[in-house]
């Protein structure tokens, strides 16, 4: 696994870089903006590990332009500000997480190890998926086993995509996750804190509104499709199918 670091100052990544390759991780780093974006181009980073202030552009364009190359690049925002609208920002445009400066170490390799897990998963799903099945293929008028279809809404867990009237939708590893994970326990509310330990796969205290930035997100990208996660106000969410 691979991640880039992006941050102006070098203590810091040479800290970060530390951490990881006691993992076992390979590492690249990037002290500015431009700098950032060339060495995702280059290396072709599994997860990001940015810093919102830069000296020639802050965190958000970045992340901007890292997501014209790659629309799942899976990015942890590293923030000096503790501000709510700040770390609200970077989650709307799309990170996967974020964590604050100072942090701590373990934490910081602990969110990498998480958000890797649920890249794994998908990257082997996707890749089972594209294999020569072992067996005949289903008939034209069957469906792909494991198949989830609601409405206009179709999800295919082993190949990690999801589409809406027959056109794919570009969903982050998170997002995808997340859809499945309502739409498989559909018949019951489910608790932000359930989505935390089950998708981001470590406490999250306090910051449950994680979660709400994210569900508004895919909200947004399913367009109608999206009316089916349904919000039960002061639980959580439920995936609601209409009757038939």
């Amino acid at each position: 696994m691979k991640v880039l670091i992006v941050d102006d100052e070098p203590s810091i990544v040479n800290l970060i870089r530390m951490n990881l390759k006691l993992e076992g991780y390979d590492t690249v780093c990037a002290y500015s903006g431009r700098e950032a974006v060339e060495r995702y181009t280059t290396h072709h980073p599994d997860i990001v590990l940015l810093d919102i202030m830069l000296p020639d552009m802050d965190g958000y364009d970045v992340l901007r332009a890292i997501q014209e190359l790659d629309r799942s690049a899976a990015v942890i925002f590293i923030t000096a500000s503790d501000k709510r609208t700040s770390k609200i920002l970077g989650l709307e445009l799309g990170a996967d997480d974020y964590i604050t400066k100072p942090f701590d170490n373990k934490e910081l390799v602990l969110r990498v190890k998480s958000l890797w897990r649920r890249i794994r998963l998908a990257k082997g799903a996707a890749e089972e998926a594209t294999a020569p099945p072992p067996a005949p293929s289903p008939a034209p008028d069957q469906e792909p086993p494991g198949l989830l279809r609601y409405g206009q809404l179709e999800m295919d867990p082993e190949g990690h995509t999801a589409s809406v009237a027959g056109e794919e939708v570009s969903l982050t590893y998170r997002e995808f996750d997340v859809l499945c994970y309502l739409a498989r326990n559909r018949r019951r509310v489910i608790g932000r804190e359930e989505l935390l330990e089950n998708i981001w796969g470590y406490s999250y205290t306090g910051n449950t509104r994680a979660v709400d930035i994210l569900i508004k997100r895919l909200r947004q990208k399913l367009g109608p499709a999206g009316e089916l996660i349904k919000t039960v106000y002061g639980v959580g969410y439920r995936f609601e199918v209409p009757a038939k």
